[in-house]
């Protein structure tokens, strides 16, 4: 008797273990809200005093390389959405550190600030409103055409057409 109850409860566990372990959503909307329920929002006033008090942040810009080529905000460190995973770690050594990540609008990077605390980030958050919302109440925090390195970065060539392309 002991020996089917014990069998049966790793079979009901093995059971409940072999589920589905990710949401699904409706829409991209649907998608965004809830990632906005896992994430802390920043206020460009919050940033910019961050920012004068000079605490050591990560301050990443996740929007493609050719939006960041024309302005980001300064010191910013430019790791487009499609790319954050795999490159992540190598830009972003102090896992402890504040991380303050932002894209135009708030969208890419509400989506992206769920993913690093997964990758073991302890501190994140999302400039409310984007850029945009910098542009319009922090504009001297703007760097035009930014240079990272030697170089200026360079937006990525056009396409050669052919298989991908």
């Amino acid at each position: 008797m002991i020996k089917k109850v014990i069998v049966l409860s790793l079979l009901l566990s093995l059971i409940a273990c072999t589920g589905k372990n990710t949401k699904e959503y409706a829409n991209v909307d649907e998608m965004l809200k809830d990632a906005a329920s896992q994430v802390e929002y920043i206020k460009v006033d919050e940033l910019k005093n961050l920012i004068d008090t000079h605490k050591p942040i990560y301050l990443i810009d996740c929007r493609e390389q050719i939006e960041f080529d024309s302005a980001c905000i300064k010191n910013a460190i430019n790791i487009p959405r499609g790319t954050l995973e795999n490159t992540v770690s190598e830009k972003l050594p102090k896992h402890r550190q504040t991380v303050i990540i932002y894209c135009n609008n708030g969208q890419r990077s509400t989506l992206a600030a769920t993913v690093l605390p997964r990758l073991k980030y302890s501190d994140v958050k999302v400039l409310e409103g984007g850029f945009d919302a910098l542009k319009s109440n922090a504009p001297q925090l703007i760097e035009l055409n930014p240079i990272r390195g030697n170089s200026a970065t360079k937006a990525p060539a056009k396409p050669a057409g052919g298989c991908g392309g």
